[in-house]
């Protein structure tokens, strides 16, 4: 410590530059150099949110997923007694056993779930485009990475902003609703409550869709040129959920008649929005109505009765008796390949269509943690909440 002109100055980077220590004015002391501390700036958190997966093969932590996907309200809306009894007497006592044996088709010996490391390769690309002043972090709903542990490490490296980023381009009450209500919660219980902004759907960004527009062009060529058909076949959802988005209760007619486009009183329908992914990517690629269709998959009985419609499997089968013999497939509601693309269409998929009369399916890979993808993301985040 050095004394000048009465006050006290600590030595600091370089020759001839103090912090000051009293409030004394700096020109009072002639020649000296006073060098402020610099105001703290914490980084910009960004949580990447989907859905998550099993941490193994082993049928117990095939169960415990289960357990607490199909146990929330927003995925299974059932009564809560009646859910737990649907849960725990007629899902979880064999379907654990099932899913595992489908998860190990897909699963990579050395990295395991495909939604994770694919999700753990697009954080990467996403921390190297935006550098030092933000932090990138797997935020899953359900097992882990999830999103309480990453609220953790924002929290240990003085991250207070965070943006969550549900990974669904389509709004469901089921994915993105559940996804937000989950990140709300486990912000809720932190002392230091963190400042969250959400991303909205992004089913008809341009970025989204010139993104995977790229993706698919590569299968099917610009025009469906390379291929008889393409199908987009999206993630299923209860018609009920669809019914429950329509808060004038006129508009919702429970088929696609009314997602002809996008209005006040379906602007947050699943199937809606499916719809005006599905014509956008159409209109993007060239294609004719006659060369795509639309189609639901993945249904689960105990969500719901009536599921919306038409059904992915019955389709594949329909197209193969119409004479469509090399057919595409992309899932425009994953932005990530796992079980639901890979196994569920890429396997059963094909061998459906090829058994009722088709000679190939080709799976079209999601964006998964593609350049376009990377970029694509960046602008729809910037466009929902400024970065800089």
């Amino acid at each position: 410590t050095t004394r000048r002109g009465g006050i006290s100055a600590v030595p600091r980077r370089g020759r001839g530059k103090f912090y000051a220590t009293t409030a004394t004015p700096v020109e009072m002391v002639p020649g000296l150099e006073v060098v402020s501390p610099e105001p703290f700036r914490g980084k910009t958190g960004i949580a990447l949110m989907n859905i998550g997966s099993p941490e193994s093969l082993e049928v117990k932590d095939v169960r415990e997923y289960l357990r607490q996907f199909l146990g929330d309200g927003r995925v299974v809306d059932l009564n809560p007694i009646i859910r737990w009894f649907v849960l725990n007497l007629f899902i979880l006592p064999s379907r654990p056993q099932e899913s595992a044996e489908a998860y190990s088709s897909i699963w990579d010996e050395d990295r395991g779930s495909p939604l994770i490391y694919h999700t753990e390769d697009l954080a990467v690309k996403l921390r190297e485009r935006l550098g030092e002043g933000f932090m990138v972090e797997l935020g899953m709903q359900y097992c882990e990475p999830n999103i309480s542990t990453a609220f953790e490490k924002f929290r240990s490296n003085g991250v207070d902003r965070i943006v969550i980023l549900p990974m669904y381009p389509q709004y469901a009450s089921s994915a993105t609703g559940a996804a937000v209500e989950i990140a709300y919660k486990a912000a809720a219980k932190i002392y230091n409550t963190p400042y969250l902004h959400v991303v909205p759907a992004f089913f008809d960004h341009p970025a989204y869709l010139r993104a995977y527009a790229e993706t698919i062009r590569e299968t099917i060529g610009q025009g469906g040129t390379k291929v008889d058909h393409l199908l987009m076949s999206f993630h299923g959802t209860p018609e009920q959920h669809c019914f429950n988005t329509d808060e004038t209760g006129l508009h919702c007619k429970g088929d696609s008649s009314c997602c002809k486009q996008i209005v006040q009183a379906n602007r947050n329908c699943y199937r809606a929005q499916c719809y005006e992914t599905a014509r956008k990517l159409a209109v993007v690629l060239e294609l004719t109505e006659d060369k795509y269709t639309v189609a639901f998959q993945s249904r689960l009985s105990a969500a719901g009765k009536e599921w919306i419609k038409p059904y992915t499997d019955a389709v594949i089968e329909e197209l193969a008796e119409k004479g469509i013999k090399r057919l595409a497939c992309c899932i425009p509601s994953f932005t990530t390949d796992c079980l639901e693309t890979l196994e569920e269409i890429g396997i059963r998929g094909k061998e459906d269509f090829i058994a009722a009369g088709g000679d190939d399916l080709l799976l079209i890979p999601c964006l998964n943690s593609s350049d376009a993808f990377a970029d694509g993301l960046l602008e729809i985040i910037r466009d929902s909440c400024p970065l800089d």
